[in-house]
């Protein structure tokens, strides 16, 4: 059996979960690859849930990018780990790196952003 391929295979917008814009990352945002970013400010607003319900959350907005990241409480603490901050208020201007990859969710393997535990930290 011969699969046929095009131009189409290796177009990054084909991927599903960028079919559908959000202002929140994805892992499809990243493309398989860890990226820096530099912490414009640390918000709590309300996010509507998969279920249609809205729950307050903490969410880390960017210099580089509008789209926001929704803290969940393993990157919230990779944050403060590594910027040594326990403080979200403090976060600001500290450069992390997140990356793509997958992680156990409801009993599903889902893909999901993780914190680099690479130190990058605070700009000089």
């Amino acid at each position: 059996m011969t699969v046929k391929t095009s131009k189409q295979d290796n177009n990054p917008q084909m991927h599903v979960d960028l079919m559908f814009p959000s202002r929140y990352l994805k892992a499809a945002d990243f493309e398989g690859k860890p990226v820096a970013l530099t912490i414009s400010e640390v918000i709590r607003d309300k996010v509507q849930m998969a279920t249609g319900q809205k729950a307050e959350k903490f969410i880390i907005r960017f210099n580089e990018t509008d789209k926001e990241l929704i803290l969940n409480k393993t990157n919230a603490k990779a944050v403060a780990k590594i910027l040594h901050e326990p403080k979200a208020v403090n976060w600001p201007g500290a450069r992390i790196v997140l990356k793509p990859t997958t992680c156990e969710a409801f009993g599903e393997i889902v893909d999901c952003i993780r914190v680099d535990m690479r130190e990058v930290g605070k700009p000089a």
